[in-house]
């Protein structure tokens, strides 16, 4: 059961209770630059809604942090941009991986002191995935032929409407390869494990738990009760309480354009406009927590 914290809560939270408060940040679903790009789809995960949760919890002095991941990954620069917060944050961090932690969301947590997972998580996916739909087949079969005047001769590389060069899949593949080389040395580097050592597992797989821990992806298994205690012992306190921090823009941005969908176009835009806009101008106000 969680119970919310009231405002006036909030702002007596004074240093010496703050430094007993375990902050918990949630990282579900899919990682990307921002949620635009996706309209309707809700549980997109942003580098900027994760730094404003890492903000608050160091304005209000909270000794450590656990990050709930469940997550597949997503996008590279967002993932890295997430684990850049968390690593310059200075807070002492525990990743508490769920149902899954995988690709970007695992470099994510490979940044953090201590991995906790589940025996039966889904842990690593270290790799890169590059793809598109070739439909050339199909316009040909309806008399469609596509025609493309460029300045370069790979920039119209990966459009869908020919087929993809010997040459173009060359530098695309090399592309995803030094993507990739550059995922292994980051999580390496993070979790101090040989660079070729953790190429013999960076190769998509995905690990259960017990697994994971046994080839070093993972530090210890558990739940929450897990995820708490090894807070602790990185910050060497005695926690008071968890603090989960909540950004409510997110679901209230989700409800007011299903709302607004309804509306007349340039009534329903300019609404939303409106309150979105209000949203940035005090980001604060929006981020209220519970305890549990």
């Amino acid at each position: 059961m969680s119970v919310k914290m009231p405002k006036r809560v909030q702002k007596s939270l004074s240093r010496p209770l703050a430094q007993r408060v375990i902050g918990k940040i949630r990282i579900s679903g899919p990682i990307m630059a921002s949620p635009s790009r996706y309209p309707g789809m809700r549980g997109i995960v942003t580098p900027d809604s994760v730094l404003r949760k890492i903000q608050f919890a160091q304005q209000r002095g909270f000794r450590a942090v656990i990050f709930e991941i469940n997550s597949p990954g997503g996008a590279v620069v967002a993932s890295k941009e997430i684990a850049d917060a968390i690593k310059e944050s200075g807070l002492r961090t525990v990743a508490w991986i769920r149902d899954i932690g995988a690709s970007g969301a695992y470099w994510v947590a490979s940044v953090c002191e201590r991995i906790v997972a589940d025996p039966c998580s889904g842990v690593g996916s270290i790799g890169v995935i590059g793809q598109h739909i070739e439909v050339s087949e199909l316009m040909k079969k309806y008399g469609v032929r596509y025609e493309g005047f460029k300045s370069g001769e790979f920039k119209d590389m990966g459009v869908p409407f020919r087929k993809t060069t010997a040459k173009e899949k060359k530098v695309i593949q090399d592309h995803i390869d030094e993507l990739h080389k550059f995922f292994v040395s980051q999580v390496a580097a993070n979790r101090g494990i040989e660079p070729r050592t953790l190429g013999k597992y960076a190769d998509g797989r995905v690990f259960m738990g017990e697994e994971a821990k046994r080839i070093g992806l993972v530090d210890f298994l558990g739940g929450r009760a897990e995820a708490i205690r090894q807070a602790e012992i990185s910050g060497n306190f005695r926690h008071a309480f968890v603090y989960d921090i909540e950004d409510l823009r997110e679901e209230f941005m989700f409800a007011v354009q299903a709302l607004f969908s309804q509306a007349p176009g340039g009534i329903g835009r300019g609404a939303a406009r409106e309150l979105l806009e209000r949203a940035q101008r005090n980001p604060g106000s929006w981020l209220p927590g519970n305890l549990f």
